[in-house]
C-alpha cells in the first residue's frame, strides 16, 4: 500500500511534464489546413465553382462550395433553401424569415386564397402579387403576429412580395412616413432604428470638407448597407460595406463602415467599437489583421511555392456595390500606372528590372479616376503548396499613411489590411455650381473635390538561402498621396510621382532563430518541470495539499527563479553567438532581474527565519540527585542541566556558538569587490576590440564576470578551509548541537556532542582532551562507530507539536498573559528576575527535550539513521522515508546541505542576480563603473540585511538576549 502511494505521489510531476510536452508539441506544430474544416481567415483551399453540386452555393470569402441545407444547425426551413450561385435563398412561393443569430433565413410556404389543397403555414394567406412589382417589403414578424389565430414561434424579420398593410396584393406603393425606400425594397422604419447612427458618418463626410451639403456621396446609403449585412446576413451587402470601409481610407471613427469589421476582427478594440444594434459575430469578408505578436508571426512565416521560379498570385476585384467583377491570375501590370512595362513576378529579379517609376499629370490621374469610378477593390493571394495541396494565402497590405504606427519599424504595431484600391476620388455636385463645358479640358478639374492615389507600391518578400523554393509571405506596402483640387491652384499639367517595385531580401535562419525558437522554449519547459518537481518535494515535506493556495504561491515562486535562469541563459547564448540586439537583451534581462530579485529575497527571508535550537550537552559539576523528570533517562542526568543548579556551567559557549552561526550565515565563497575590480580592469584592456558594439561589450563583461566567479569558487574549494566544517568542529569543542527546522517536517541537525562529556574546562584539561582525541577514532558522530556529524532530518510529526507546547508559557509571558504562566512557576528561585526565570525555564525545558530525543530516551518519539541514495542526493529529495506520527528519519549529510540556509549555499543565486544587475544597469547607462558600483552596493546591502534578519531570529529562537549577540 505504501509503495503504491509513493508511486502515485512521485508520478504527479512526471505526468505534468508529459502533458506540457504534448501541449508544446501542439503549439509548435504548423498543421496544414484541412479542407474539411473551416479555413483560417488567411489561408484557403481554392475550389472551382464548377465543382459545386446542385444543393451547394459558392462562398466567395472561403473559395469553397458549401451546401445550402447544411450551412449551420437550425438554419433554413426544413431543407427548403436553394442555392443562388453565391448565396442561399428561399424558393418561389415561400416567405423568407430572418431570425436573430441565424446565418440563413427560414423558409415558410405562402398560402394563397385560391389554393384548394391544405396549407400548413401559420401566416395569413398572402394575396397573389401582380406580374410586375416595384417593391419587396421588409417588416417585423410582430406586425403579423397580432393578426394570426395561432401565434408563430418565429420572431424576426419577414420578407414579403406584397404590402403587409394592403389586402389587395399591392406591390407598388411604399408609405415614406413609416418606411424607407432603398433600391427595390420598402423597409419599415423601426427596422433601421439601430442603424441610424451611421448617418453621422455620412454627414461628417459631406459637410466637414465640402461646402455643398447636397453633394452626392457614397456613404448616404450606409445605414441600409449595414442593415442588410449585419441583420439579414446578405453577403453582397457585406462586400459593399467592406468596400465603403476601404473607400473611407479605413476610418477608425465609431460610426464608420469599418466599425463592424473592427468589432469582430480586431480583438483589441472590440468594446470601443461595440454598438447595441450590431451583432457580435465573425463578420465576413476578412478585412483586418490583428495587431501585436500575431502580425509579427504572420510576416515571419515561410511558404512552399507552387512554382519555384516565380510568384504565382491570384486576385479578386469587387465593385463598389459588392458584386464580383473579376478573379483570376494577378499580374504586376494591374498595379502599374506608368506607360512603361511593369516588372515581372520572377523570383530574385535584378534591382534594375524590379522597379518602374514615372511622373503622372493630374489630367492622367483624373482619367484613371474616371475609368475606375471608385469601383475597383483588390485583394491579392499567394498560391503555395503544403502537404501536396495547393492553397491560397491572402497577402497583407501595409498602408503607411493609415496610422503613425504603420510608419514605424516594429511589425507588431502595424495595422495590416486585406483589401485596397489604387485610386479614389471624391466627386463634386456640379448641379449647384456653374461649370465649364464638358469639351473644355479644365472641366475635369471641376469633377472632383480631391483625389487619393497610391504613389508608391512595393511588393516585398524574403527568400530563404537554404531553401530557394520557400519565400516569406509577401507584403504589399502602399503610400497614398492626397490631392486637393478645390483650392484653385490645381492645373492639369501638374505632375505627381509614381513608383512600382518588387523587392526581396535573402535571409538565412541564424542563431537568433535557433535560440529564441528552440533553446528558449526548451529552457522554459525545463523551468516549469523543475518547479513542478520542487513543489511536489516541498508538499511531501510539509504534508500539504496540492490544491492549497500556499502550494500555488510556492509553485509561482519556484517558477520565477527558474524562469530567471532560463532568460539569463538565453541572453548569454545570444551574446556568445553575437545574435542579439540591445532591445532583445533588455526584454530578456529586465524581467529576469526582477524575477530573480523576488525569488532571492523570499528565499533568504525564509532561510533567516528557520526554527533554531542550540542543544547544550555540558555536564554540571554537582550531583544531579533529585532532579530527574519524566523526560530523564539513565544517561540523561549526566547530560542535562537546569538553571537552578548552583554549579551550572558557563553560558559563554552557547553565546560563542550563536555568534559563530551569525558570522557563518553571512560568509560568502567569493568577493564581489574582487569580481568588479577584475571586470573593470579586463574591460578597460579589451574594450578596444569591441569597436563600440554594445552586444560585444555586454558579452565581454559577462564573460569576464563569469570567469572570475568560477576561478574564485575553485580557489575557495582548493585553498580555503571549509567554514562549514570549522563550524562543526566548533560545535564539538563547545559541546553544543544545532537543531534547525526550515519546515515543520524538514530541517538539519549538527551533532556537536563532545566525546569527552564536557567542554567547560581549564587549559590543561583541554590539552589532555586533544591528546586523547588523536588516539580516538569515530567518536564524534551521532553513531558510536561513525564520525558523521551533519544530518538532514525529517522529524516525527509530533515533534513540532510537542515543542510548541514547551514554548507556550514563554510565548504567553511575552504577550502579557502573566496570570497564565503562574501555573508553570512553582519551583522558581525568588531572587531571579521574572522574565529571566521564564526564559531560563523555557530554555531548560527545550534543552532537556532535545537531549532526550537525540538519546532515543522518549518512548513515543524516535528516529532512524540512514543514507540517501544517489538519485535522492542528485535531486535533493527524499523518496523512501519512514516518517510517522512518532518516528522520523535522519539522513547522513556529507555535502553539508545545511549551507542552503546560509549565504554560502545561495552563492549561485546571489551571483546570478549580481550578473543580471550588472548587465541591466550597463544596458541602461552604458557606463560600467555605475553598473559595477550598483552590484557592489547590492552585495553589501544584502549581507547587512541578511545578518540583521539572522541575528533577530537567533535571539528569538534560542532565547538569547540580543545584547549578547554581535
Amino acid at each position: 500500500m505504501m509503495c503504491s502511494l509513493r508511486f502515485i505521489n512521485w508520478s504527479v510531476p512526471f505526468i505534468w511534464i508529459g502533458l506540457l510536452i504534448q501541449i508544446a508539441n501542439c503549439s509548435m506544430a504548423n498543421p496544414t489546413p484541412n479542407p474539411s474544416q473551416v479555413p483560417t481567415p488567411h489561408t484557403f483551399r481554392f475550389q472551382n465553382p464548377t465543382q459545386c453540386l446542385k444543393n451547394e452555393f459558392y462562398n466567395l470569402n472561403l473559395f469553397d462550395c458549401v451546401p445550402c441545407n447544411e450551412v449551420a444547425p437550425g438554419d433554413g426551413g426544413l431543407g427548403k433553401l436553394q442555392p443562388d450561385k453565391f448565396s442561399c435563398k428561399c424558393p418561389i412561393g415561400h416567405l423568407s424569415i430572418y431570425e436573430r443569430g441565424k446565418t440563413w433565413p427560414t423558409c415558410d410556404e405562402i398560402c394563397t386564397p385560391d389554393r384548394s389543397d391544405n396549407c400548413t403555414s401559420v401566416w395569413l394567406p398572402q394575396p397573389r402579387p401582380s406580374s410586375y412589382c416595384t417593391y419587396r417589403y421588409l417588416n417585423s414578424t410582430s406586425v403579423f403576429a397580432s393578426q394570426l389565430a395561432v401565434h408563430p414561434l418565429i420572431s424576426g424579420i419577414i420578407l414579403t412580395k406584397t404590402n403587409p398593410s394592403s389586402s389587395s396584393g399591392d406591390c407598388h406603393s411604399c408609405d415614406t412616413v413609416h418606411n424607407f425606400r432603398y433600391q427595390d425594397f420598402c423597409l419599415a422604419s423601426t427596422l433601421l432604428r439601430p442603424y441610424l447612427h451611421y448617418n453621422s458618418f455620412w454627414q461628417s463626410t459631406t459637410t466637414s470638407s465640402r461646402p455643398d451639403v447636397g453633394a452626392p456621396g457614397h456613404f448616404g446609403d450606409l445605414k441600409f448597407v449595414a442593415f442588410f449585412c449585419l441583420t439579414l446576413r446578405n453577403d453582397t451587402a457585406c462586400q459593399q460595406l467592406a468596400n465603403l470601409c476601404v473607400l473611407s481610407h479605413f476610418s477608425l471613427e465609431k460610426h464608420s463602415p469599418c466599425s463592424a469589421f473592427l468589432l469582430t476582427q480586431v480583438s483589441d478594440v472590440v468594446m470601443k467599437y461595440a454598438h447595441s444594434g450590431e451583432q457580435v459575430r465573425s463578420l465576413q469578408p476578412f478585412l483586418f489583421y490583428k495587431k501585436g505578436r500575431v502580425t509579427k508571426d504572420l510576416l515571419s512565416k515561410t511558404l512552399q511555392l507552387a512554382h519555384r521560379k516565380e510568384l504565382q498570385l491570384f486576385s479578386t476585384t469587387f465593385g463598389l456595390d459588392g458584386g464580383l467583377k473579376r478573379w483570376g491570375a494577378f499580374h504586376s501590370e494591374m498595379l502599374n500606372l506608368c506607360p512603361q512595362p511593369a516588372p515581372s513576378l520572377r523570383l530574385a529579379l535584378p534591382k534594375k528590372e524590379a522597379e518602374v517609376s514615372c511622373h503622372l499629370t493630374l489630367e492622367r490621374l483624373i482619367d484613371l479616376a474616371n475609368q475606375q469610378a471608385n469601383d475597383e477593390f483588390l485583394s491579392v493571394y499567394l498560391n503555395f503548396s503544403s502537404n501536396w495541396q495547393f492553397l491560397l494565402h491572402q497577402l497583407p497590405v501595409l498602408i503607411e499613411t493609415l496610422t503613425p504606427e504603420n510608419q514605424r519599424s516594429q511589425p507588431e504595431e502595424w495595422q495590416l489590411v486585406k483589401r485596397f484600391q489604387l485610386i479614389s476620388a471624391s466627386p463634386r455636385d456640379n448641379r449647384l455650381h456653374q461649370t465649364m463645358p464638358r469639351y473644355e479640358d479644365a472641366h475635369k478639374i471641376q469633377m472632383y473635390y480631391s483625389l487619393r492615389y497610391a504613389e508608391d507600391i512595393e511588393l516585398h518578400y524574403t527568400l530563404d538561402q537554404d531553401q530557394p523554393d520557400r519565400v516569406g509571405l509577401p507584403l504589399i506596402r502602399l503610400r497614398y498621396r492626397h490631392i486637393e483640387m478645390e483650392s484653385g491652384n490645381a492645373t492639369l499639367s501638374q505632375k505627381y510621382p509614381f513608383r512600382l517595385r518588387i523587392s526581396y531580401e535573402q535571409v538565412k535562419r541564424g542563431w537568433e532563430w535557433l535560440v529564441l525558437e528552440v533553446a528558449l522554449p526548451l529552457l522554459l519547459l525545463i523551468a516549469f518541470a523543475a518547479a513542478i518537481f520542487r513543489l511536489q518535494n516541498l508538499r511531501r515535506r510539509r504534508k500539504a495539499d496540492l490544491c492549497q493556495m500556499s502550494s500555488l504561491m510556492e509553485f509561482l515562486l519556484q517558477l520565477a527563479g527558474n524562469v530567471a535562469y532560463a532568460l539569463l541563459a538565453t541572453a548569454l547564448l545570444l551574446l556568445l553567438l553575437q545574435a542579439s540586439s540591445p532591445r532583445l537583451l533588455k526584454i530578456l534581462l529586465y524581467p529576469a532581474c526582477l524575477l530573480q530579485l523576488i525569488f532571492l529575497a523570499i528565499q533568504l527571508w525564509r532561510s533567516s527565519q528557520l526554527e533554531l535550537f542550540l542543544i547544550d550537552w555540558e555536564r554540571p559539576r554537582s550531583s544531579c540527585e533529585g532532579q530527574r523528570l519524566n523526560l530523564d533517562s539513565s544517561s540523561l542526568c549526566s547530560s542535562v542541566r537546569t538553571f537552578v543548579a548552583e554549579s551550572s556551567v558557563s553560558a559563554w559557549r552557547v553565546l560563542f556558538t550563536a555568534n559563530a552561526w551569525i558570522r557563518l550565515s553571512v560568509t560568502q565563497k567569493y568577493s564581489s569587490l574582487g569580481q568588479v575590480f577584475v571586470v573593470i580592469a579586463g574591460y578597460q584592456f579589451l574594450e578596444r576590440f569591441t569597436h563600440g558594439d554594445l552586444g560585444l561589450r555586454c558579452c565581454l563583461i559577462a564573460a569576464v564576470y563569469l570567469l572570475t566567479y568560477l576561478l574564485q569558487i575553485i580557489g575557495h574549494s582548493l585553498f580555503v578551509t571549509n567554514p562549514l566544517q570549522k563550524f562543526i568542529d566548533l560545535c564539538s569543542l563547545a559541546n553544543i548541537s544545532l537543531f534547525s527546522l526550515t519546515e515543520p517536517g524538514f530541517g538539519y541537525y549538527i551533532h556537536g556532542r563532545s566525546p569527552h562529556g564536557f567542554a567547560d574546562t581549564d587549559m590543561s584539561s583541554m590539552i589532555l582532551q586533544l591528546q586523547r582525541t588523536q588516539t580516538m577514532c569515530g567518536r564524534r558522530g551521532l553513531l558510536m562507530d561513525s564520525d558523521k556529524q551533519a544530518y538532514i532530518i525529517l522529524p516525527p510529526r509530533n515533534l513540532h507539536i510537542y515543542l510548541e507546547r514547551l514554548l507556550l508559557p514563554f510565548q504567553r509571558s511575552l504577550t502579557g498573559s502573566l496570570s497564565q504562566t503562574l501555573l508553570y512557576q512553582k519551583d522558581i528561585v525568588p531572587s531571579i528576575d521574572g522574565q529571566m526565570e521564564r526564559t531560563s525555564i523555557a530554555y531548560a525545558s527545550v534543552n532537556r527535550f532535545f537531549c532526550a530525543f537525540i538519546d532515543h530516551a522518549i518512548k513515543d518519539m524516535d528516529y532512524i539513521i540512514k543514507e540517501k541514495s544517489f538519485v535522492e542526493q542528485m535531486l535533493n529529495c527524499e523518496i523512501d522515508n519512514y516518517i510517522t506520527e512518532n518516528k522520523g528519519t535522519f539522513y547522513i549529510d556529507d555535502s553539508f546541505s545545511f549551507s542552503r540556509v546560509l549565504l554560502l549555499g545561495n552563492h549561485l543565486h546571489i551571483f546570478v542576480l549580481e550578473l543580471l544587475l550588472l548587465l541591466s544597469i550597463f544596458l541602461m547607462t552604458s557606463n560600467l563603473l555605475i553598473a559595477a558600483a550598483v552590484a557592489c552596493v547590492f552585495n553589501i546591502l544584502l549581507r547587512h540585511v541578511f545578518r540583521h534578519w539572522v541575528r533577530g531570529n537567533v535571539s528569538r529562537k534560542t532565547l538569547i538576549d540580543e545584547r549578547f549577540l554581535l
